[in-house]
């Protein structure tokens, strides 16, 4: 083979390397993986750690104790935004969340039955859980969030903070927060919202219209995020912050990079199943932008993951997530967040996570006890 072969060889190996199908480095595997779910006990834990999880958050010391026996990083909780109230939404928007809430249905009735129903009206409404939406009205189910910016002076908040950290471990990793948004994905309607947002437009000079009111809500969920994240580490100068980004904010799905979080998780795939271009797309911006407001944030590709198959949230198979892990591996991620994290655990999910994200040392370590 002459010189110029051998030139034109090399160059459409490292090419075929770089495409989106073909993966050079087989063994390379995530260096973290992000669990959104709990040790029930401590065969769970030593489980949790054999497929590869290294950060997930605890709810009491006994699951703290055993994370940390097999080597997991263990945050103390998970944060949850507070207020006076809950949001308040539109007519129609309350009739669509009360529906598929199943806040008409008689309390007597037993579990099963209950989420027969409720799953037969989400799968009807095209429900997606406040994630991708593909109808003009859309909330999540289930809960309703609180309307954290009515809490002006935060007291409400530093009070539920103060009371999560008095309980903290001293070495905790860090805290979780989750459900900071809008339960319509749009914004609150409250009389103290509304006071706010026309002062907004006022002070900023600006017309009424869906642009200035989207900027106006997203400027209320990053502020939130960060008032939060500046007390706790206040508090806990060394704690780690991780979030994922939820619900979806609709004038603007990928503003996690705005917030402070030292991990900051931002959905490439729903529980519902996204082709692969689509989650190629997000991972890319998760990474790539992940350090455009600050260069300690870290971008977690998150993957939502369902298997059950009678369930209106969506269904993945074992192949399914190997699809997914090997794409955003492809794309140079280094960590990965999945909730619902319990799902891990199950077989043939156990097996595909064990896979991609259980190095080496994890195994030994959950080997030795």
């Amino acid at each position: 083979m002459n010189h110029t072969a051998l030139f034109l060889l090399a160059i459409f190996c490292l090419c075929g390397c770089r495409t989106n199908e073909i993966f050079c480095n087989k063994n390379k595997k995530f260096d973290r993986l992000f669990c959104w779910g709990s040790p029930a006990n401590e065969n769970e834990a030593a489980r949790f750690a054999a497929a590869g999880v290294t950060d997930l958050p605890v709810k009491n010391l006994k699951q703290y104790e055993w994370a940390k026996k097999y080597g997991m990083n263990a945050y103390w909780n998970i944060f949850l935004p507070t207020g006076p109230y809950k949001q308040v939404l539109t007519a129609d928007e309350q009739k669509h969340y009360d529906y598929i809430s199943g806040t008409d249905l008689n309390s007597g009735i037993p579990y099963n039955e209950r989420m027969k129903i409720l799953h037969q009206r989400r799968k009807e409404k095209q429900h997606l859980y406040g994630g991708d939406t593909v109808t003009e009205i859309a909330t999540i189910a289930n809960y309703q969030i609180a309307c954290f910016s009515s809490d002006d002076d935060f007291t409400l908040t530093e009070k539920k903070l103060d009371n999560m950290l008095d309980k903290a471990p001293a070495d905790a990793a860090g805290m979780f927060m989750d459900f900071t948004g809008y339960t319509n994905l749009h914004g609150c309607y409250c009389p103290k919202c509304l006071f706010k947002y026309q002062n907004y437009l006022k002070s900023n000079k600006l017309p009424d219209n869906a642009a200035n009111r989207g900027m106006f809500y997203l400027e209320e969920i990053i502020s939130y995020y960060n008032r939060v994240i500046d007390y706790v580490k206040s508090k806990r100068h060394n704690y780690k912050i991780v979030i994922h980004v939820y619900p979806l904010f609709k004038n603007a799905p990928l503003h996690g990079n705005r917030t402070k979080a030292d991990y900051c998780g931002q959905t490439v795939s729903w529980y519902f199943k996204w082709d692969g271009e689509k989650i190629r797309k997000y991972t890319d911006y998760v990474i790539k932008h992940a350090k455009d407001y600050y260069l300690t944030a870290e971008g977690l590709p998150f993957i939502g993951l369902s298997t059950d198959k009678n369930s209106s949230l969506g269904y993945k198979t074992p192949e399914d997530i190997d699809f997914e892990l090997r794409t955003i591996l492809q794309r140079g991620a280094t960590s990965v967040m999945v909730c619902n994290g319990r799902e891990i655990l199950k077989d043939g999910y156990f097996e595909v996570f064990k896979k991609y994200c259980a190095a080496d040392k994890q195994l030994e370590q959950t080997k030795k006890h």
